[in-house]
């Protein structure tokens, strides 16, 4: 894996990949390896990939010990990983105010940052929609532009030769995606041809695109290979 660097941020606390409500909200603390054990991954697909991100202190878990993996992320709390997953990138373009994301707002910061980086972009109207789920398709986006990736060969051709369901793949995202393909980022469960590229994200899919990200050339990837789209094909 890359290297894990960690930064205090006085609203990163309040996230860690998960859905934060009044009745359940996360646990955020010191990684430890107790902290990965949530009881609702020990039979699930993505089992070593979200105990990996947990002891790094990418994501967490809830009170009650689970990490509820089929939930959805919004919009912010994603901005919120990707604060802890990459906090040392360089900010490439100039800060926007959005309208819907007061400065006390919670993730007010790490949506600042996020957009600063080019891993996430507002919508028309100078809004960001923080509280929106994200779909599979925005992730994956949000990877290969924050790392600066674009695809090799033709977008048309690698989509087409990896997914059934290219055709529903909206046109802002091919391009993206068909990068992080090439880089191994898509994990498609529980059929590797299908992207569900407009589906909303779950939590466990989320830190499968992560743990895919966040690998090294010379690092094994800790998602089952039978998952990783094209990873058969580059």
């Amino acid at each position: 894996m890359l290297n894990t660097y960690q930064r205090q941020c006085k609203l990163a606390l309040q996230v860690g990949l998960g859905i934060i409500t009044a009745a359940t909200p996360l646990v955020i603390a010191t990684p430890t390896l107790a902290e990965s054990t949530f009881y609702d991954v020990q039979d699930h697909w993505a089992k070593s990939c979200i105990t990996q991100l947990a002891y790094e202190g990418i994501i967490s878990g809830y009170p009650d010990g689970s990490f509820r993996p089929s939930y959805y992320m919004n919009r912010a709390e994603f901005a919120a990983i990707i604060d802890k997953a990459f906090p040392n990138l360089v900010q490439n373009r100039k800060s926007v105010e959005f309208g819907d994301v007061p400065v006390y707002y919670w993730a007010y910061s790490v949506i600042k940052q996020a957009y600063q980086t080019k891993f996430l972009s507002g919508y028309p109207g100078k809004v960001f929609k923080p509280s929106r789920y994200i779909p599979r398709s925005q992730v994956l986006v949000s990877l290969a532009s924050g790392l600066n990736y674009s695809p090799t060969r033709s977008t048309t051709a690698i989509l087409n030769a990896e997914f059934a369901d290219a055709n529903t793949i909206p046109n802002y995202a091919k391009k993206g995606i068909a990068a992080a393909t090439e880089k191994g980022f898509v994990v498609n469960y529980p059929n590797v041809k299908f992207l569900n590229p407009n589906k909303k994200a779950t939590r466990a899919e989320v830190a499968a695109f992560l743990c895919q990200a966040r690998v090294s050339s010379s690092d094994a990837s800790v998602i089952p290979p039978q998952y990783i789209a094209g990873s058969n094909s580059y």
